[in-house]
């Protein structure tokens, strides 16, 4: 409302100016039209793109076993956190246990009898054949052992990376079968959320680009990230393309399932603006006065400009005007291509009180807003 109030008087006090110049001017030539300008200048520009997603952890695998048994041991509780390699559960051993026992005494005695084996050839008691037969009897007995006991390894759960587990599945005594879920584990240190955009922004999206996101499930919160990776292909039914950005996650405060909505700043760039009630559409053209000083008289020159994009009020100029150009912003109405300018001082907008009882009135006011303030 302020902005508008400033625009109106801005208005008024233009055509109430321009009003008497008129007045004073007549029979003689056209009036000098009174205008505010202001200088092109460079500021910030971004493709702001909006989004919704849903949040997945770093990692996240269903943690189970190769093998089918019964759950002799447990070491992990709902919910708890662990590091890579913590022993989580334990099949029945037994069996197991005996054929790594069986299988090292196996290759013991393949060892002793390919040493004794050496030894005879050495002495010209055995053939050759004999010796590599005794080699590759202690070869095999050492594989046997090794598959024995990675069966028996099979049979303990391990962590593969550090993270938070779910609920556990199973309890000690019950049966789990090759492939069954013993409990969830995710790594929540960092979280990925994915999204799909429309792809005529594709080109506008680089890795590393930084978006912030929030969700309604942590109100008054934002997330910061940055774009790790994009989808190679577009959706043919949807056109869109699917984006993946990385949230830091240090606080654990970011939960897998979330939804969440996204902001990110695309093709950010430093660029040529004007206001934009200094462009004057005509048809699919864009003009704006650009100030034209002729030894000390100044005058309106139309200047056709290729506009972009608007933000908070300015717009963007990618062609048509240079760095520092005075153009005119106000007071469009009267101006026209080659016609004789008066700038105006913008200080002519700002309220003067001079006598000391407006002085005084408006200290009263003052003094009552802040009374009922407090």
């Amino acid at each position: 409302m302020t902005a508008l109030k400033a625009c109106g008087i801005a208005m008024l006090c233009l055509l109430g100016v321009a009003s008497a110049n008129a007045q004073s001017g007549r029979g003689g030539n056209q009036s000098a039209a009174n205008v505010f300008v202001e200088p092109v200048q460079s500021i910030e520009f971004f493709n702001n793109i909006e989004a919704l997603g849903t949040l997945e952890p770093k990692e996240r695998v269903d943690l189970t076993l190769n093998t089918a048994d019964r759950v002799t041991s447990l070491y992990f509780e709902d919910g708890q956190r662990v590091k890579k390699g913590k022993t989580l559960l334990s099949l029945a051993q037994a069996e197991q246990v005996a054929l790594v026992e069986a299988a090292e005494a196996s290759e013991d005695e393949a060892i002793k009898q390919l040493n004794r084996a050496i030894q005879l050839a050495n002495e010209d008691a055995v053939s050759q054949s004999q010796l590599d037969q005794a080699r590759r009897n202690a070869n095999a007995a050492k594989a046997q052992k090794a598959a024995v006991l990675s069966r028996l390894k099979d049979r303990v759960l391990v962590a593969p990376f550090d993270g938070v587990l779910g609920f556990r599945r199973v309890s000690v005594g019950s049966y789990v079968s090759a492939g069954d879920t013993i409990a969830t584990l995710i790594d929540d240190s960092e979280m990925r959320l994915e999204f799909s955009i429309p792809s005529v922004f594709l080109r506008s999206l680089t890795l590393g680009t930084q978006i912030v996101a929030e969700t309604a499930d942590i109100p008054g919160e934002t997330f910061s990230g940055e774009i790790t990776s994009i989808d190679n292909a577009i959706n043919p039914v949807t056109r869109s393309v699917t984006v993946r950005a990385t949230l830091p996650n240090e606080d654990r405060i970011l939960k897998a399932g979330m939804f969440m909505t996204v902001e990110l700043r695309a093709n950010p760039r430093t660029a040529l603006a004007v206001p934009e009630g200094a462009i004057e559409p005509r048809g699919p053209l864009s003009f704006v006065y650009v100030v034209d000083d002729q030894e000390g008289a100044l005058f309106a020159k139309r200047v056709e400009v290729t506009p972009g994009l608007r933000s908070n009020g300015m717009v963007e100029i990618e062609a048509g005007l240079e760095d520092g150009q005075l153009i005119v912003t106000e007071g469009l109405i009267r101006v026209r291509d080659g016609g004789a300018i008066k700038i105006e001082d913008k200080a002519m907008l700002s309220p003067r009180i001079n006598s000391p009882k407006a002085q005084s009135i408006v200290s009263k006011d003052e003094n009552s807003r802040a009374s009922g303030a407090s």
